[in-house]
């Protein structure tokens, strides 16, 4: 049999012209059993990949998604610290970098990196899987790519891309030993080590284009905010234990060389103190084609309102569904994947699947790892899944249902709270622990402290305590005071702020709501301080 093969050769023109080669050889030294009977092949050639895919490649990356996917690399590369840049000039996004400490590359590794579809060995702990990561994330929102890295005992490296010259002949810059060296000494200088790799992003495509500086502004604090709640639920596990710390700087281009980013916070999206349902969470197993998969099914409780619950200030209940997890990397950020109808009464439904045994054969992930398709086969699992009390998928989504329905009806409970600590009375305390349950969690202390005049309020969630300005003391509690007075005030105030003091760390909204008591008590109480003056 005769076997062509077509090469591409770049004339001195710049144009290309195809060279085919043929070699015949003998069909039974060279085809299995089950070849040689296919007697209508009479070639074989090998098709190159046409350079013009590079314009289609992360065409459905958001940003919080191609960013996340630069840093599965950087998990896998070892990484223990990474930052993610983004530089702004005039107010516009103009370049984003994700710089890591991880065990960087050296010349051969960084020429495959940058190979379109080439994979690497992948270990089976390994966050990466389609070899297209790191071109498909940044050709999604750039014309430019730039890799800086450096290996432990090799010299540093540097390549570009440029998306139109990469669309036509897949062409690569190599750039220069001494650039790389300086690139290798800012990045130990953010993140530490000596080894580790920097990827830089510039002619941005998705940013703000307006000419609203205001516009501009909000467009970028929006982005961010996306971006941080992103990395926080999809890394929460690692982050929650210490095994990767995220963190994210917006600054001016000319001014971030050194600087210091925010620290990326774990949520958790099964962080709740007590489940909204006390047989659960409850695990039911789905068997298909000679394989169980676990599926951990979890009720929150109702009416929460805490990061966790919601997420990047979207509310809780568009978070229904499947958390599907490899390597503790969450991969899908709920949806019922078509095995259950969206409902707001399912809203507090949520399902684990944490099992590397389903991807693959019963779920398909899809290049931007933010979701997969299950496969007919697991769909009838799933169906059919049961506890080992005999519990199915259908009545566990029933049991999550009724916790929703009979929440809103006129007859409620009250949910448990934070217990009262130090500055109650005991009177207090009883009356407080006769109405409501207490959490089972350090109680809420209120105390006064000298703090600075004008200011009646301090919130210090680290120690639970509330702090009032002992200036302003003899307003309430005439005399010396005690430890327990001003009965009056501190009961109104454990009213306002309880909540606060009991979710996993203060949120988004949580600040805003004591930014806003500060304001109105700080006022109220000078105000009532000139009156009694006068």
């Amino acid at each position: 049999m005769c076997r062509r093969t077509t090469l591409r050769q770049s004339e001195t023109s710049g144009r290309q012209s195809s060279m085919v080669t043929s070699e015949c050889v003998d069909d039974r030294r060279t085809l299995g059993v089950g070849e040689a009977q296919d007697l209508d092949v009479v070639n074989k050639i090998r098709l190159q990949p046409d350079p013009g895919l590079v314009k289609s490649l992360g065409a459905n990356h958001t940003l919080e998604s191609a960013v996340a996917d630069l840093i599965d690399n950087s998990v896998d590369a070892g990484a223990t610290h990474v930052s993610v840049r983004l530089l702004t000039q005039d107010d516009r996004l103009m370049q984003v970098e994700v710089v890591d400490n991880g065990s960087g590359m050296g010349a051969t590794a960084i020429d495959a990196a940058m190979t379109i579809g080439r994979q690497r060995d992948y270990t089976p702990g390994d966050l990466g899987h389609f070899g297209m990561g790191l071109k498909a994330a940044s050709f999604g929102h750039s014309d430019v790519l730039t890799v800086w890295s450096a290996k432990f005992d090799e010299a540093p490296v540097g390549r570009r891309i440029r998306r139109l010259d990469y669309s036509r002949d897949f062409t690569c810059e190599v750039l220069s030993s001494s650039a790389a060296a300086e690139h290798a000494a800012e990045r130990a200088g953010l993140v530490g080590g000596e080894s580790g790799t920097t990827i830089v992003w510039t002619e941005l495509r998705n940013s703000y284009r307006g000419h609203s500086s205001e516009e501009a502004r909000t467009w970028l604090s929006k982005r961010q905010d996306s971006l941080t709640a992103h990395l926080g639920v999809t890394y929460h596990r690692l982050l929650a234990e210490k095994r990767l710390r995220i963190e994210i700087l917006v600054d001016e281009l000319a001014d971030a060389a050194a600087g210091l980013g925010l620290p990326v916070l774990p949520i958790d999206p099964f962080g709740y103190r007590t489940p909204g349902h006390p047989g659960y969470p409850k695990v039911l197993t789905a068997a298909a084609g000679g394989t169980q998969v676990q599926l951990t099914c979890h009720v929150w409780p109702a009416k929460s309102d805490v990061t966790g619950f919601r997420i990047g200030g979207k509310p809780g209940s568009q978070f229904q569904g499947f958390y599907i997890y490899r390597n503790d990397r969450l991969l899908q950020i709920g949806g019922w994947s078509d095995t259950a109808t969206f409902s707001a009464s399912r809203q507090l439904a949520r399902v684990v699947i944490d099992d590397t045994t389903a991807l693959d054969r019963f779920l398909t992930m899809n290049p931007e790892k933010s979701g997969l398709k299950f496969e007919p086969i697991f769909h009838d699992a799933i169906a059919k899944a049961k506890a080992p009390d005999g519990t199915t998928f259908l009545e566990y989504l029933q049991d999550a249902e009724t916790v929703f329905v009979n929440s809103n009806k006129r007859k409620r409970v009250r949910k448990p709270v934070i217990r009262p600590g130090k500055g109650f009375p005991p009177a207090l305390h009883r009356r407080i622990g006769a109405e409501l349950d207490y959490m089972h969690i350090d109680g809420l202390d209120i105390k006064w402290k000298r703090l600075p005049e004008g200011e009646f309020l301090d919130v210090d969630y680290p120690t639970g305590t509330l702090w009032l300005n002992s200036r302003y003391r003899a307003l309430f509690a005439p005399g010396r005071g005690s430890l327990n007075d001003a009965p009056v005030l501190k009961a109104l105030l454990y009213l306002l702020a309880h909540e606060v003091y009991e979710g996993q760390h203060l949120g988004a909204r949580d600040k805003d709501q004591i930014a806003l008591w500060k304001s109105v008590l700080s006022a109220a109480v000078v105000a009532e301080e000139k009156m009694r003056g006068e």
